[in-house]
C-alpha cells in the first residue's frame, strides 16, 4: 500500500467501506491522517472496526464538523444518503 502524503494530522472522513473505501482509509491512516469511517452496511462497518478505524454515522448533522476532507467511495450514489434501490 502507498501511504497518502500531505495528510498528517488531518481528520479525514471516508464514506463507503467496500474495497476502494477501506483501501483509501488504510492509505490515509498510513499517511498519518485521523480517519473517521462510515458505511450504510454492517459488513463494511465491521471490517473497518476490526482494523481499528473510528466509526461515525456521517449522515447525521454535524458529523463532518472538524473534518478537513471527505472521501467518497466510487460506489456511493450521487444523491447520498438516498440508498441504492
Amino acid at each position: 500500500m502507498i501511504p497518502v502524503l500531505g495528510v498528517e494530522g488531518q481528520k479525514i472522513a471516508v464514506l463507503g467501506l467496500g474495497r476502494s473505501g477501506l483501501s483509501a482509509a488504510r492509505a490515509l491512516r498510513a499517511g498519518g491522517a485521523d480517519v473517521l469511517a462510515w458505511d450504510d452496511g454492517a459488513k463494511g462497518r465491521e471490517a473497518a472496526e476490526a482494523e481499528g478505524f473510528a466509526l461515525a454515522d456521517l449522515t447525521r448533522p454535524g458529523a463532518l464538523e472538524g473534518c478537513d476532507a471527505l472521501i467518497t467511495s466510487p460506489g456511493i450514489p450521487h444523491l447520498y444518503p438516498t440508498p441504492h434501490k
